[in-house]
């Protein structure tokens, strides 16, 4: 009886809720990182929607970058995620990104307080110097020589060395960690690469979030090189944990969820 009890709050919680929120929408500018987080006036147009959401993205790159805010609604759930990536090319240069898509359902305009919140603190994070963060990465994941003049080794997943490229077949020694859960760790040789741009990317769903390298320098793809890189990245504000966290796996659960969870012990 107590079991039918709850599998018909599981049935109820699954047909959408009568009640929408008021979000803000169509709202869309564009800002300097050393600026004062501000909503435009413009941004006062708002409508009834079952979710809220805010989206930001942010570019660098020696000759220019860029940033965005976008605040809008949405009727059907969506991937909500935290990224970045930073890229060491051969010309010496880095780019660097870091993207965040909200969306929530707790409250009338809940992604306009999400930004409020949370975004001035992290703009001011990414205010730093990107030349003083490549200097950092540069030796630990570029090789000193021509990627044409010199053999790559890389580690495996069980951590052997293996021969990755030869001299004129180059490749880029690879490193792929779990960061939440069973905390995997996968190293490979990757030859199959259109780019030799050495690069670190996160990536932050909430229960799952990893960390990978791609580098020319023999054996860069191991566990010293993982752990330097992390601390560099806690040491710049990149991450919000030394081992490389971008969220530090805080979900939003939906309002009907949590409705949902308390019936469920309520009735239990």
């Amino acid at each position: 009886m107590l079991f039918d009890r709850v599998i018909l709050v599981f049935l109820l919680y699954l047909i959408p809720f009568a009640s929408t929120l008021q979000c803000t929408i169509n709202c869309s500018f564009k800002s300097e990182l050393n600026s004062l987080f501000e909503i435009p006036n413009s941004c006062n147009e708002t409508s009834l929607s079952k979710l809220c959401t805010f989206r930001m993205s942010y570019w660098y790159h020696k000759y220019y970058s860029y940033l965005s805010f976008d605040f809008d609604r949405s009727n059907s759930s969506s991937v909500k995620y935290y990224s970045t990536s930073i890229r060491l090319a051969d010309d010496g240069s880095i780019g660097f990104d870091y993207t965040i898509s909200h969306q929530c359902d707790q409250t009338d305009d809940c992604a306009m307080k999400f930004a409020k919140t949370n975004i001035p603190n992290l703009l001011r994070r990414l205010n730093f110097n990107y030349t003083d963060l490549r200097d950092e990465l540069w030796p630990l994941l570029v090789s000193k020589t021509s990627i044409d003049d010199v053999d790559l080794s890389c580690f495996d997943s069980k951590a052997n060395i293996r021969q990755c490229a030869l001299v004129k077949k180059p490749g880029l020694c690879q490193a792929t960690q779990q960061l939440r859960g069973r905390k995997r760790m996968d190293r490979s040789c990757n030859q199959q690469l259109f780019s030799n741009e050495k690069t670190v990317s996160m990536f932050d769903f909430g229960s799952f979030a990893n960390l990978e390298l791609k580098c020319n320098r023999s054996l860069c793809n191991g566990p010293m090189t993982f752990d330097t890189v992390k601390e560099i990245l806690f040491k710049y504000n990149i991450t919000k944990t030394i081992d490389g966290q971008l969220n530090q796996g805080i979900r939003c659960y939906s309002l009907s969820f949590l409705v949902f969870v308390l019936i469920s012990i309520h009735l239990l």
